[in-house]
């Protein structure tokens, strides 16, 4: 019911459009949806993975047979011959600090945006058009008014600014959820319905402020490479374009393309 990520995927490049296409997204005004919901894009590509959920890797090592991932309980995963790593740049440093000192001095110039969102349902239609703007809300869109959205309910996801992010970072998502809603409501003059659902998630690094400025960073060489959005902008689209950067790095030395 609720996009409480990407609210949208804009698109700039056709190879980025292309491959929205090919995963079934719905476009209107430059900008690609997923449906019934952004999520669905990426469940055909989960499909083609061996991905764990639930995971936190907490180190790394170069061994001889390979890279080993270690997480927090100290349980291993081996061997594998290249590394590629997406999170968000803070937690990207953590992992390279202690086996490549330089990646992460250059990861440091990197700061990045927090973002509250709220997710909130009501018994009644709210007298707004479909995606609205206002300090401190930075954008809150009607779930039902995207392309491609069978249900009717009156569903709104509300994007705080980073500024009232940082403000309120500690909190917990129980008491900022209603908090979020009194802003909602005095930023655009709302005598709100009844509430159905309510509830808050933090995204502590939401995008950049200063991207890295280059695809990604890496020791191609020891086979370890560092990128996502932060590296290029603050989109979807800038992931894409350090994911491709990065697998064509790794797959040109082995001779393949992307």
């Amino acid at each position: 019911l609720f996009d409480h990520g990407a609210p949208e995927l804009q698109v700039t490049c056709d190879e980025f459009d292309g491959f929205l296409a090919s995963l079934g997204a719905v476009g209107a005004n430059g900008s690609r949806y997923g449906a019934p919901g952004m999520r669905f894009l990426f469940d055909a590509l989960a499909d083609r993975v061996d991905l764990r959920q639930d995971v936190r890797i907490t180190s790394l090592s170069r061994e001889l047979g390979g890279w080993v991932l270690r997480t927090g309980s100290g349980r291993s995963y081996a061997h594998f011959s290249d590394v590629i790593i997406t999170v968000p740049a803070p937690q990207a440093r953590e992992l390279v600090a202690s086996i490549e000192p330089r990646l992460a001095d250059e990861i440091d110039a990197v700061r990045m945006h927090p973002v509250w969102t709220c997710l909130a349902a009501f018994d009644a239609p709210l007298a707004l058009i479909p995606s609205v703007s206002g300090d401190p809300i930075l954008r809150a869109d009607r779930m039902n008014a995207k392309p491609g959205r069978q249900d009717d309910r009156e569903a709104w996801v509300i994007h705080m600014t980073p500024d009232y992010a940082r403000e309120t970072l500690t909190i917990d998502p129980a008491v900022i959820a209603p908090a979020i809603l009194e802003e909602f409501a005095d930023a655009f003059g709302l005598n709100l319905p009844a509430v159905r659902y309510l509830d808050a998630h933090r995204w502590r690094y939401a995008y950049a402020e200063e991207p890295l400025g280059r695809p990604f960073l890496g020791a191609p060489e020891k086979r370890l490479v560092v990128g996502g959005d932060w590296t290029l902008g603050e989109r979807a689209e800038h992931g894409f374009q350090s994911g491709r950067a990065m697998a064509q790095s790794l797959l040109s030395r082995a001779g393949a393309t992307v």
